[in-house]
């Protein structure tokens, strides 16, 4: 196969290289205004399917993704974030220590669930192709999940 016939197999239309930028640049963290009522789980798990396809060097896959439902679980998580918070504030300057606290982790116990992801730092052991001489490439692995996600 020639290089140009490989390059239109594998070639976005205009319209999806659009709405892939789109994506992109419009992508942002939320906080608060979540809805009450829970993603719908087709669509959920239509979005750990993408996250699951994210590269991963030496085909590690170390992260899990945990979907968090209850009340209980997510109070745990809220103190747990609050004290870690606490912590973490004091150790920036009294310029940025201001806008650090304002950061309220109140969107923990009003989304309706919650995805915590991990990276198993220990999945498939101890010799991975691109993980043995750099073991930071499991947190990038799971960085790029994230992103898919």
């Amino acid at each position: 196969m020639e290089s140009s016939e490989l390059k239109s197999l594998h070639a976005f239309c205009d319209a999806d290289r659009r709405a892939v930028c789109q994506a992109i640049t419009t992508r942002r963290d939320v906080r608060s205004e979540f809805l009450p009522q829970p993603v719908p789980e087709a669509l959920l798990a239509r979005l750990l399917v993408a996250a699951h396809h994210a590269p991963s060097v030496g085909f590690m896959q170390p992260w899990n993704f945990l979907v968090v439902r209850s009340n209980t679980v997510k109070q745990k998580v809220h103190d747990v974030f609050n004290a870690a918070n606490d912590e973490a504030k004091i150790l920036f300057p009294d310029h940025k220590r201001k806008i650090y606290s304002s950061l309220k982790p109140q969107g923990i116990l009003d989304a309706p669930i919650n995805l915590a992801v991990t990276c198993d730092r220990t999945r498939s052991g101890p010799v991975v192709l691109g993980r043995t001489h750099m073991p930071s490439m499991d947190l990038y692995s799971s960085v790029c999940a994230v992103q898919n996600l």
